[in-house]
C-alpha cells in the first residue's frame, strides 16, 4: 500500500469512528439529530462554520480561478469578509427565536413567522434543490481524489467516500457533522499552508520571488478584475451575489439554532473571517501554476504535484493533497447531506405538507432521505461531471439568495405578511428556474434579457425583494398578537 492509500482510507476510517461514537452522546430526539441540544460551544462553532463553508471548491475552483481569470478569483477573499455581517445583526435573534418556539430549521422559523405552510414548504423544497449542485461539486473533488490514489473511476470513488458521509451523518446527526468538522477544518489548514508555502519556494525560492516573475511575466493577472473575460460588471455580480447567498445558505443558518448562546452565534460571526486565511496559500498555488501553465480546470492542483522540481517530496505531498481535498469536501458534503434530509422531512413534509410524524417517525424519515439525497446526487455527478465547480456553485448560490428578502423583512418589517412572502419568494423562484432555462436555451434571447450579465440570483432577489415590498405595503400587516413572538411587538 502506498502513502497516498494509507492516508486516504485511515483518514476515512478516522472520521467515520469519531462521526458514529460523537452521535451517540445526544438524547436522539429531532432537536438532537438537528441541532445537537443547542448545546454547541465556541471550537465546535468556529469549525462548522468555517469547514461547512469551504468545501472542495475552495481547494479545487480557486487555484483554477487563478490560472483561468488571474485576480478575478480574489472575489471570494471580497465576499468572505463581509458574507457573515448580517448573521452577526440577525443570528443572536435567531437563536432566541428557535429556542423560544423549537424551531430547527430555517424555513420552519420563516414559515411560522408568515403563518404560511406554503412559504415553509417552497422554501424546503426550494433549498434541497439548490444542495444537488452543490452536492455535486464535493462529490466531483471526493471522486477526483479516489481516482489519482486507487485509479477507480471516479463515480465509485465518489460513492465509496459518500458512503463513509452517508454512514457517520446518518448515525451520528448534527453531532457527528460537527466535531468531523473540527478535524476537517484543522487538517485542511495545516496542509494547504504547507503546500501554499513549500510549492513557491522549490520552484521559486520563496513567495516574494514567485510574484516577482509573475509582475515580470504575467502582470495582467494581478490587476482587477483579471485578463477576462470578466468584465467589471460580471466582477461585482459574482461579489454581490455571493454577499447575499452567503448567510441563507439554509446549513449555516442552520448552525445559529446549535450555539450555546446568542452570544456565541456573534462571536461566531466575527472569528469567521479568520478562516479565510485558508484561501491565501491556495492563491499562491494557483500563480505558482500560472506561471507553470497548468491547466485552466479543475485538476490543477494535482497537476502542480507533477512539476519535476517538486518529484524529491512528490508522494507525500500528493498523499496529503489527497487528504485535504478529501476533508475540504466532506465538511461540507456531511452538512449538506444532513441539512437536506433534515429540510425535505420538517419543512417539506411536515411543514408544507403537514404530515403528522411524531419525532421518531421524523428522525428515521430524516436518515432514509439523507441516503436518498447522496444517491441522486451520485446520479446527478454522471450528467453534470463535466461542469467548472465555480459555475455549479454560482447556480447554487441563486436559490438561498431569495431566502434574503423573507429572513430580513420577516424579522425587522412589521408589515411583512402572509400574502407578501408568498408572492414575493414565488417570483423569485421562477425567475432563477426561468432564467437558468433561458440561458441554457436561448443564449442570444437571455443576453438580450441581461445585457449586464448580472448573475440569475441577483436579478431574482431583486424581483422578489420588490414584489414582497409592493404587496406588504399595499396590505395590512399580520396580528399584533403574532408579531409580538418574533420580537415584532
Amino acid at each position: 500500500m502506498t502513502l497516498a492509500h494509507a492516508v486516504v482510507f485511515g483518514y476515512l476510517a478516522l472520521v467515520l469512528t469519531l462521526g458514529v461514537v460523537a452521535g451517540r452522546r445526544g438524547a436522539g430526539g429531532v432537536a438532537d439529530f438537528v441541532a445537537g441540544d443547542r448545546a454547541f460551544g465556541p471550537v465546535l462553532m468556529y469549525f462548522v462554520m468555517g469547514a461547512t463553508i469551504f468545501s472542495a471548491y475552495a481547494l479545487l475552483g480557486t487555484p483554477q480561478r487563478v490560472v483561468a481569470k488571474g485576480s478575478d478569483a480574489f472575489y471570494i477573499l471580497a465576499y468572505g469578509a463581509v458574507g457573515f455581517v448580517p448573521v452577526y445583526f440577525f443570528g443572536a435573534r435567531v437563536r432566541r427565536l428557535g429556542a423560544k418556539l423549537e424551531a430547527v430549521t430555517q424555513a420552519e422559523l420563516i414559515g411560522r413567522r408568515f403563518d404560511s405552510r406554503f412559504v415553509w414548504g417552497l422554501m424546503g423544497a426550494a433549498t434541497v434543490l439548490a444542495f444537488v449542485p452543490y452536492l455535486v461539486i464535493q462529490l466531483k473533488g471526493a471522486g477526483m481524489v479516489m481516482a489519482a490514489v486507487t485509479g477507480w473511476d471516479p463515480t465509485v470513488g465518489a460513492g465509496v467516500v459518500y458512503g463513509v458521509v452517508t454512514v457517520y451523518v446518518v448515525l451520528g446527526g448534527v453531532r457527528g457533522v460537527g466535531w468531523t468538522n473540527v478535524v476537517q477544518g484543522i487538517a485542511m489548514l495545516i496542509v494547504v499552508w504547507g503546500l501554499g508555502l513549500w510549492i513557491p519556494h522549490a520552484l521559486y525560492g520563496g513567495v516574494p520571488e514567485m510574484f516577482d516573475r509573475v509582475v515580470a511575466e504575467r502582470p495582467d493577472t494581478l490587476v482587477l478584475p483579471g485578463p477576462g473575460p470578466t468584465t467589471d460588471g460580471q466582477y461585482t455580480a459574482e461579489i454581490l451575489v455571493s454577499i447575499l447567498g452567503f448567510s441563507m445558505w439554509p446549513q449555516v443558518f442552520m448552525k445559529c439554532f446549535t450555539a450555546r448562546s446568542s452570544r456565541l452565534v456573534q462571536l461566531s460571526a466575527v472569528l469567521y473571517p479568520t478562516f479565510l486565511f485558508f484561501l491565501v496559500p491556495l492563491l499562491f498555488i494557483g500563480y505558482a501554476a500560472v506561471l507553470e501553465g497548468g491547466p485552466a480546470d479543475d485538476t490543477v492542483l494535482l497537476w502542480m504535484l507533477d512539476r519535476p522540481a517538486l518529484g524529491g517530496v512528490g508522494p507525500a505531498a500528493f498523499a496529503f493533497v489527497a487528504f485535504a481535498i478529501l476533508a475540504a469536501s466532506m465538511s461540507t458534503g456531511d452538512a449538506l447531506l444532513h441539512a437536506g434530509g433534515s429540510i425535505f422531512v420538517r419543512d417539506v413534509l411536515v411543514g408544507g405538507f403537514g404530515c403528522a410524524l411524531d419525532e421518531r417517525t421524523q428522525t428515521m424519515t430524516m436518515r432514509a432521505c439523507i441516503v436518498i439525497l447522496g444517491v441522486v446526487a451520485v446520479l446527478v455527478l454522471q450528467v453534470a461531471g463535466g461542469t467548472s465547480v465555480v459555475d455549479l456553485l454560482l447556480l447554487a448560490y441563486a436559490i438561498p439568495i431569495q431566502f434574503m428578502p423573507l429572513v430580513l423583512t420577516g424579522l425587522y418589517w412589521r408589515r411583512a405578511n402572509t400574502v407578501a412572502a408568498a408572492a414575493g419568494l414565488s417570483v423569485g423562484v421562477t425567475a432563477v428556474i426561468g432564467l437558468f432555462v433561458l440561458q441554457k436555451l436561448s443564449a442570444q434571447t437571455y443576453a438580450t434579457l441581461n445585457p449586464w450579465d448580472l448573475q440569475i440570483g441577483v436579478i431574482a432577489g431583486a424581483l422578489n425583494l420588490a414584489t414582497l415590498g409592493a404587496v406588504g405595503m399595499l396590505s395590512a400587516p399580520m396580528d399584533d398578537a403574532h408579531l409580538s413572538e418574533y420580537e415584532l411587538g
